[in-house]
C-alpha cells in the first residue's frame, strides 16, 4: 500500500547497479522527504537517469544485462518487491519525462496526454470527460491549447512543445511523485525559466480522479548534467560521481563549493538536446 506519510518517502540503501558490465551505483545511499525537490547533477553518462528508472523498479533498459542490489523504497514500499497489480498502482502515482519526451509517435498529443488517466484509470471513470478537460487545462495553462486539435501527432512538434506534452502526461494523473530527466536540457534560457515555472508549480486540478490521495505538492526528483538550470527550484543538490551519492547541500552551498568536480558542471552553455541514456 502506498504510504504518503512515510518519512523519507524515498530511500536508497546500499544500491549497486551494474548494467553490461558497468557499475553505475556502488553501494548508494539516499534520502528524500515529501514534497522535496532533489536535483542530481554529473558528468554525461554517469547514471543519473538509472537514478530516476530505478525509482519505477525499471533499473535497465530493454533486454540490456542488468544487475541491481540493495533496497530502493518509495512510500513505504521496496519497489523490487512489487509486481502485478502492485507495482502498476505505486507507477500510475509516478510522473516520468524522458529527455527527447519519450512520445508515443502512433497517438495524436492528446491521446499521449491523456494515456496515463486512461490506462490507469479509464474502467472506474465515471466522468468520461475528465481526461479531455486535464489536457485541455494542462496546454491552456502553458500557452498551447493548440497543440490539442485532433489527429496532431507528436513528429509535427519542436523539441520544446515534445517537452511540454511529456510533461503535461507526467502531471495529469495527480502524481505524487515527479521524475524529471532534465526537461530544460537544449532550450535557450528564456525558454527554460518558462518550462521550469510550469514543470515545478502548483497542481490546478478541481476534480479528483477515483480512489487517489491528492498531495498539496509533489515530491520531485530531477537529473540534469548542467544544475544552473535548476537553481531557482531545487531544494537540495546531490553529485553522483563514480557510483556514490555525494550530498552537496542547498542552493548557496553549490555555487560557493570549491568541489572541483562540480566547476565543469554550472553554468555550461547550451547546447542541443542530446539523450543521454545513463
Amino acid at each position: 500500500m502506498i504510504d504518503l506519510t512515510a518519512s523519507p518517502l524515498i530511500e536508497l540503501r546500499d544500491v549497486t547497479l551494474d548494467v553490461e558490465g558497468r557499475r553505475f551505483l556502488d553501494g548508494a545511499n539516499l534520502r528524500v522527504d515529501a514534497g522535496e525537490t532533489l536535483v542530481v547533477t554529473g558528468a554525461p553518462g554517469c547514471g543519473k537517469s538509472f537514478v530516476l528508472r530505478l525509482l519505477l523498479a525499471l533499473p535497465g533498459m530493454g533486454d540490456i544485462p542488468v544487475s541491481c542490489t540493495g533496497d530502493v523504497i518509495v512510500a513505504g514500499q521496496n519497489v523490487f518487491d512489487l509486481t502485478g497489480i502492485h507495482l502498476q498502482h505505486l507507477r500510475r502515482r509516478i510522473g516520468f519525462v524522458m529527455q527527447g519526451g519519450g512520445l508515443i509517435e502512433n497517438m495524436d498529443v492528446r491521446r499521449n496526454i491523456s494515456l496515463p488517466i486512461q490506462y490507469h484509470y479509464g474502467e472506474a471513470l465515471s466522468d468520461s470527460g475528465l481526461a479531455d478537460r486535464r489536457c485541455d487545462q494542462l496546454l491552456d495553462r502553458f500557452g498551447l491549447s493548440h497543440l490539442g486539435a485532433a489527429g496532431l501527432r507528436p513528429v509535427a512538434l519542436a523539441h520544446e512543445q515534445r517537452v511540454y506534452v511529456a510533461l503535461a502526461r507526467a502531471m495529469v494523473a495527480d502524481p505524487f511523485l515527479l521524475l524529471l530527466d532534465d526537461p530544460a536540457s537544449g532550450l535557450p534560457p528564456m525558454s527554460a525559466r518558462r518550462l521550469c515555472e510550469h514543470a515545478f508549480g502548483a497542481p490546478l486540478f478541481a476534480d479528483a480522479l477515483p480512489e487517489v490521495e491528492r498531495v498539496t505538492t509533489p515530491t520531485r526528483v530531477v537529473t540534469t548534467a548542467d544544475p544552473s538550470r535548476y537553481l531557482d527550484h531545487g531544494d537540495r543538490y546531490i553529485l553522483l560521481d563514480q557510483g556514490t551519492l555525494v550530498e552537496i547541500g542547498n542552493r548557496v552551498a553549490i555555487e560557493t563549493s570549491t568541489d572541483p568536480r562540480l566547476s565543469g558542471l554550472l553554468h555550461t552553455t547550451v547546447t542541443p538536446p542530446v539523450v543521454d541514456h545513463a
